[in-house]
């Protein structure tokens, strides 16, 4: 027997005796959905993922820039805004708060602009508005800037034979003050140099003087194989490695390599190379291939045993014709045996055109070793955001949209 309370306070005998122990097998399932709650949503990263993410892109056949929609649970991919820039741009960076967007421009006189991200309005898309636009002084020796990053409050763009750093206003992000020019030739070639947008065949090493907001030559490390250049680079997180994706073809002697990772470590006097792992998967013909742009997955994707024990790189080539579809490939380094190899490669949809760019979403809300990443199609200008599991491993499409009408090409795209 038992006894409870009725609504005005005075104890009622409990007619059921096993009511109150039956009762307490209640809880039961209860306790079970939360913890299969709490062990989902800790599997996911901690909490919740938001309904949707935006992403901008930039295009190679028109002068705006496009703010894209991603919700996450319907997987569906949608141009939400068009907003009039000074393109074609050909590349796009976000400051490290993601509040600010700063893009390369092809069209002429050459010209780098910064833009305001406002994300204030719950639920509704980004707005995007000009900040302010800064010449790349010199025209007549400058070449167009096609990549572009910033740091300790500096703007660093460079393109072919030339590069510049400019001041940005703290405070309104505003580009100011060009502060250097960078010559990766010397000064009277400069002169008969190509400044279009194609690419050189060396690297340099090149450190930054905090105080001095200034770059000092260090040394210049040719290409491993003659005339096969470097395109795109980056850096690891302790800034000891880095990896490097070619783009030219080399065929002397018969050798068919590109499109390839090329890895160095960094020292105190430069570059030392280490090793290389190509983007294609042979007997694949090289000479059908352009490399293009490689990045780094972040340690807080990894499960704690996958990211004391190696990192990983995600690279992309395009078809060198229309007919040539691109690929994708992630590559895994170790760091007891200091190896470079392929984990996976994958086909993309097109040749890519002239881009086949890829940026990854901020590391948030996902399961360990599970990554997403945005890819751009200059060809017909698709937008795909795709998924790799690094456990399986395997890379699926989950949506993709065009940013405009078909043939509009998609340049670079970043997540906001």
């Amino acid at each position: 027997m038992s006894t409870s309370n009725n609504s005005g306070g005075h104890p009622v005998m409990n007619s059921e005796p096993g009511r109150a122990r039956r009762s307490q097998f209640y809880w039961f399932p209860v306790v079970v959905v939360l913890m299969a709650s709490v062990l989902y949503t800790y599997r996911r990263g901690g909490a919740e993922q938001p309904p949707a993410s935006y992403i901008i892109s930039g295009s190679f056949t028109t002068s705006s820039l496009y703010v894209l929609r991603y919700e996450h649970e319907s997987r569906k991919l949608e141009v939400v805004q068009s907003v009039a820039g000074y393109g074609p741009h050909q590349y796009l960076h976000l400051d490290r708060h993601r509040r600010r967007l700063y893009a390369t421009s092809w069209q002429e006189p050459a010209r780098l602009s910064a833009w305001d991200i406002h994300t204030d309005r719950p639920g509704m898309p980004p707005r995007l508005t000009l900040i302010n636009q800064a010449p790349i002084n010199n025209s007549n020796t400058a070449a167009v800037s096609s990549y572009i990053t910033s740091k300790h409050s500096l703007l660093f763009s460079v393109g072919g034979p030339t590069g510049e750093i400019h001041r940005l206003n703290p405070d309104t992000g505003a580009i100011e003050q060009k502060l250097q020019e960078l010559l990766f030739v010397p000064n009277e070639a400069l002169r008969h140099e190509d400044k279009s947008r194609k690419a050189l065949v060396q690297l340099f090493s090149q450190p930054l003087d905090a105080e001095k907001k200034a770059l000092e030559f260090v040394s210049e490390i040719k290409s491993v194989r003659a005339d096969d250049g470097p395109r795109h680079a980056v850096v690891s997180a302790d800034g000891e490695r880095l990896y490097v994706v070619t783009e030219h073809i080399d065929l002397s002697m018969g050798a068919r390599i590109a499109s390839r990772v090329d890895l160095y470590d960094v020292t105190r006097v430069g570059l030392q190379y280490r090793a290389s792992s190509s983007v294609i998967e042979e007997p694949e013909e090289h000479d059908k291939y352009r490399g293009d742009t490689i990045r780094m997955v972040p340690q807080s994707c990894l499960d704690g045993e996958s990211a004391e024990e190696r990192e990983y790189i995600v690279a992309t080539t395009r078809g060198a014709t229309p007919s040539q579809p691109g690929h994708l490939a992630v590559m895994k380094y170790d760091f007891k045996s200091r190896t470079l190899t392929n984990l996976l490669r994958w086909q993309t949809p097109t040749s890519g055109g002239k881009a086949n760019a890829i940026e990854l979403r901020p590391p948030l809300h996902l399961a360990n070793n599970i990554f997403q990443l945005v890819l751009t199609d200059d060809l017909l200008g698709w937008i795909s955001v795709l998924e790799c599991n690094l456990s399986t491993p395997k890379i699926h499409l989950l949506s993709r949209c065009l940013i405009a009408h078909q043939n509009f090409g998609a340049s670079h795209a970043v997540w906001i």
